[in-house]
Protein backbone atom coordinates (compact mmCIF):
# COMPACT_ATOMS: atom_id res chain seq x y z
CA UNK A 1 0.00 0.00 0.00
CA UNK A 2 1.59 3.41 -1.25
CA UNK A 3 1.78 6.02 1.86
CA UNK A 4 -0.13 9.32 1.55
CA UNK A 5 -0.33 12.42 3.42
CA UNK A 6 -3.67 13.94 4.50
CA UNK A 7 -4.24 16.97 6.57
CA UNK A 8 -7.44 15.98 9.16
CA UNK A 9 -9.52 18.34 10.92
CA UNK A 10 -9.68 19.38 14.63
CA UNK A 11 -6.55 18.56 17.00
CA UNK A 12 -5.09 15.82 14.42
CA UNK A 13 -1.84 16.96 12.47
CA UNK A 14 -1.29 15.83 9.22
CA UNK A 15 -0.42 12.38 9.68
CA UNK A 16 1.14 9.93 7.09
CA UNK A 17 -1.40 6.68 6.53
CA UNK A 18 -0.71 3.50 5.17
CA UNK A 19 -4.26 3.35 3.36
CA UNK A 20 -6.38 6.54 2.24
CA UNK A 21 -9.59 6.11 0.76
CA UNK A 22 -12.03 8.66 -0.55
CA UNK A 23 -15.77 8.69 -1.84
CA UNK A 24 -16.14 7.85 -5.22
CA UNK A 25 -15.39 10.54 -7.64
CA UNK A 26 -18.80 9.84 -9.53
CA UNK A 27 -20.52 10.53 -6.21
CA UNK A 28 -19.25 14.25 -5.82
CA UNK A 29 -19.57 15.13 -9.32
CA UNK A 30 -23.42 14.01 -9.42
CA UNK A 31 -23.97 15.79 -6.30
CA UNK A 32 -22.75 18.84 -8.27
CA UNK A 33 -24.46 18.34 -11.31
CA UNK A 34 -27.50 18.03 -8.78
CA UNK A 35 -27.22 21.04 -7.21
CA UNK A 36 -26.67 22.92 -10.73
CA UNK A 37 -29.54 21.26 -12.58
CA UNK A 38 -32.17 21.23 -9.62
CA UNK A 39 -31.26 23.06 -6.78
CA UNK A 40 -30.24 26.68 -8.66
CA UNK A 41 -33.36 26.80 -10.78
CA UNK A 42 -35.57 25.95 -8.13
CA UNK A 43 -34.18 28.72 -5.94
CA UNK A 44 -34.35 31.39 -8.83
CA UNK A 45 -37.66 29.87 -9.49
CA UNK A 46 -38.95 30.72 -5.98
CA UNK A 47 -37.43 33.97 -5.57
CA UNK A 48 -39.06 35.00 -9.05
CA UNK A 49 -42.34 33.94 -8.26
CA UNK A 50 -42.26 36.06 -4.31
CA UNK A 51 -40.84 38.97 -6.19
CA UNK A 52 -44.50 40.47 -6.41
CA UNK A 53 -44.83 40.02 -2.47
CA UNK A 54 -43.41 41.36 0.19
CA UNK A 55 -41.93 38.35 1.42
CA UNK A 56 -39.76 38.38 -1.22
CA UNK A 57 -36.55 39.33 1.22
CA UNK A 58 -37.68 36.18 3.20
CA UNK A 59 -38.06 34.11 0.30
CA UNK A 60 -34.47 35.38 -1.03
CA UNK A 61 -32.48 35.03 2.63
CA UNK A 62 -33.45 31.45 2.74
CA UNK A 63 -32.57 30.51 -0.53
CA UNK A 64 -29.21 32.29 0.70
CA UNK A 65 -28.90 29.85 3.64
CA UNK A 66 -29.79 26.86 1.75
CA UNK A 67 -27.42 27.59 -0.62
CA UNK A 68 -24.54 28.17 1.68
CA UNK A 69 -25.42 24.64 3.48
CA UNK A 70 -25.56 22.97 -0.37
CA UNK A 71 -21.86 24.50 -0.24
CA UNK A 72 -20.91 23.66 2.97
CA UNK A 73 -22.17 19.85 2.06
CA UNK A 74 -20.06 19.46 -0.87
CA UNK A 75 -17.22 20.84 0.43
CA UNK A 76 -17.32 18.18 3.19
CA UNK A 77 -18.08 15.27 0.72
CA UNK A 78 -14.68 16.32 -0.98
CA UNK A 79 -12.81 16.56 1.75
CA UNK A 80 -13.87 13.61 3.37
CA UNK A 81 -11.77 10.59 3.63
CA UNK A 82 -11.01 7.32 5.74
CA UNK A 83 -7.34 6.97 6.64
CA UNK A 84 -5.70 3.54 8.35
CA UNK A 85 -2.27 3.78 9.96
CA UNK A 86 -0.74 1.67 12.18
CA UNK A 87 -2.18 2.86 15.22
CA UNK A 88 -5.81 4.30 14.62
CA UNK A 89 -8.90 4.27 11.57
CA UNK A 90 -9.14 7.76 11.49
CA UNK A 91 -12.65 8.91 9.72
CA UNK A 92 -13.29 12.08 8.10
CA UNK A 93 -17.22 11.79 7.57
CA UNK A 94 -19.90 14.35 5.96
CA UNK A 95 -22.69 14.66 8.16
CA UNK A 96 -21.03 13.22 10.95
CA UNK A 97 -18.14 14.26 13.10
CA UNK A 98 -14.54 13.19 12.20
CA UNK A 99 -13.59 10.35 14.50
CA UNK A 100 -10.18 8.78 15.42
CA UNK A 101 -10.70 5.13 16.55
CA UNK A 102 -7.90 2.96 17.49
CA UNK A 103 -6.97 0.39 15.39
CA UNK A 104 -6.39 -2.17 18.00
CA UNK A 105 -9.94 -1.76 19.32
CA UNK A 106 -11.18 -2.90 15.87
CA UNK A 107 -11.80 -7.15 16.25
CA UNK A 108 -14.04 -7.92 14.04
CA UNK A 109 -15.24 -6.71 10.44
CA UNK A 110 -19.37 -7.70 9.14
CA UNK A 111 -19.46 -7.25 4.74
CA UNK A 112 -23.07 -7.97 4.25
CA UNK A 113 -25.35 -6.95 0.86
CA UNK A 114 -27.88 -4.64 1.57
CA UNK A 115 -30.82 -3.47 0.08
CA UNK A 116 -33.77 -1.40 -0.04
CA UNK A 117 -36.10 -1.66 -3.32
CA UNK A 118 -34.89 -4.87 -4.58
CA UNK A 119 -32.12 -7.72 -3.75
CA UNK A 120 -31.53 -7.14 -7.35
CA UNK A 121 -29.76 -3.90 -6.46
CA UNK A 122 -27.97 -4.76 -3.27
CA UNK A 123 -25.08 -2.70 -2.17
CA UNK A 124 -22.24 -4.17 -0.11
CA UNK A 125 -21.48 -2.40 3.56
CA UNK A 126 -18.84 -2.98 5.84
CA UNK A 127 -19.13 -2.66 9.34
CA UNK A 128 -16.48 -3.27 12.23
CA UNK A 129 -17.27 -3.76 15.82
CA UNK A 130 -15.10 -4.33 18.88
CA UNK A 131 -14.60 -7.11 21.13
CA UNK A 132 -17.51 -5.89 22.99
CA UNK A 133 -19.80 -5.75 20.11
CA UNK A 134 -19.81 -2.13 20.00
CA UNK A 135 -20.18 -0.85 16.48
CA UNK A 136 -17.14 1.54 15.73
CA UNK A 137 -17.50 2.60 12.13
CA UNK A 138 -19.69 1.94 8.65
CA UNK A 139 -18.53 2.34 5.51
CA UNK A 140 -21.07 1.91 2.43
CA UNK A 141 -19.91 0.44 -1.12
CA UNK A 142 -22.38 2.74 -2.71
CA UNK A 143 -20.50 5.71 -1.49
CA UNK A 144 -16.60 4.47 -0.89
CA UNK A 145 -16.79 1.93 -4.15
CA UNK A 146 -16.67 -1.98 -3.77
CA UNK A 147 -12.77 -1.70 -4.17
CA UNK A 148 -12.65 0.05 -1.02
CA UNK A 149 -14.23 -1.91 1.13
CA UNK A 150 -12.02 -4.91 0.25
CA UNK A 151 -8.46 -2.75 1.15
CA UNK A 152 -10.16 -1.88 4.52
CA UNK A 153 -10.43 -5.56 4.95
CA UNK A 154 -6.98 -6.45 3.79
CA UNK A 155 -5.57 -3.82 5.46
CA UNK A 156 -7.26 -4.13 9.20
CA UNK A 157 -6.42 -8.12 8.64
CA UNK A 158 -8.87 -8.74 11.60
CA UNK A 159 -11.78 -12.03 11.38
CA UNK A 160 -14.52 -10.80 8.67
CA UNK A 161 -18.13 -12.31 8.66
CA UNK A 162 -19.47 -12.59 5.07
CA UNK A 163 -23.25 -12.03 4.59
CA UNK A 164 -23.84 -14.17 1.24
CA UNK A 165 -27.54 -13.24 1.15
CA UNK A 166 -28.47 -9.92 0.80
CA UNK A 167 -30.10 -8.23 4.22
CA UNK A 168 -32.92 -5.80 3.76
CA UNK A 169 -32.27 -2.31 5.38
CA UNK A 170 -34.86 -3.22 8.21
CA UNK A 171 -33.08 -6.37 9.51
CA UNK A 172 -30.14 -4.42 8.86
CA UNK A 173 -31.13 -1.61 11.23
CA UNK A 174 -32.36 -4.39 13.50
CA UNK A 175 -29.56 -6.78 13.32
CA UNK A 176 -26.80 -3.60 13.74
CA UNK A 177 -28.82 -1.20 15.37
CA UNK A 178 -26.11 1.18 16.46
CA UNK A 179 -24.87 0.94 12.56
CA UNK A 180 -26.95 3.70 11.49
CA UNK A 181 -26.37 6.96 11.26
CA UNK A 182 -28.22 9.69 12.69
CA UNK A 183 -30.53 10.71 9.50
CA UNK A 184 -31.33 6.82 9.19
CA UNK A 185 -32.81 6.87 12.53
CA UNK A 186 -36.16 7.32 13.22
CA UNK A 187 -35.71 10.83 14.71
CA UNK A 188 -33.34 11.57 12.21
CA UNK A 189 -35.92 10.74 9.69
CA UNK A 190 -38.89 12.64 11.56
CA UNK A 191 -36.52 15.96 11.35
CA UNK A 192 -35.65 15.63 7.80
CA UNK A 193 -39.66 15.16 7.14
CA UNK A 194 -40.69 18.16 9.56
CA UNK A 195 -38.16 20.47 7.70
CA UNK A 196 -39.59 19.21 4.29
CA UNK A 197 -42.93 19.89 5.58
CA UNK A 198 -42.63 23.17 6.80
CA UNK A 199 -40.39 24.35 3.37
CA UNK A 200 -43.67 23.03 1.00
CA UNK A 201 -45.92 24.87 3.80
CA UNK A 202 -43.98 28.30 3.19
CA UNK A 203 -44.07 27.42 -0.67
CA UNK A 204 -47.74 27.40 -0.32
CA UNK A 205 -48.01 30.18 1.92
CA UNK A 206 -46.18 32.46 -0.52
CA UNK A 207 -47.89 31.29 -3.61
CA UNK A 208 -51.10 31.81 -1.88
CA UNK A 209 -50.34 35.46 -0.90
CA UNK A 210 -49.53 36.07 -4.17
CA UNK A 211 -52.53 35.42 -5.71
CA UNK A 212 -54.78 37.09 -3.48
CA UNK A 213 -52.70 39.87 -4.24
CA UNK A 214 -53.29 40.00 -7.52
Amino acid sequence: MGEATVPTAGRLRTPVFDVVLRPRRSLVRSTALSVLCSAVPLAVALVWVSLPVRWWTLVASLVVVLAVLVGVLFVRLGQAFLGIDADAVVINAVLSPSRRIARARVHRVVVAPVYGASPDRATRELLAFDAGDGHLFRMRGDVWGEPALDRVVEALDVPVEHERRPVHVREAARRWPSSRTWYERRAGVLLVGAAAACVVAGLLAVETVGLLAR
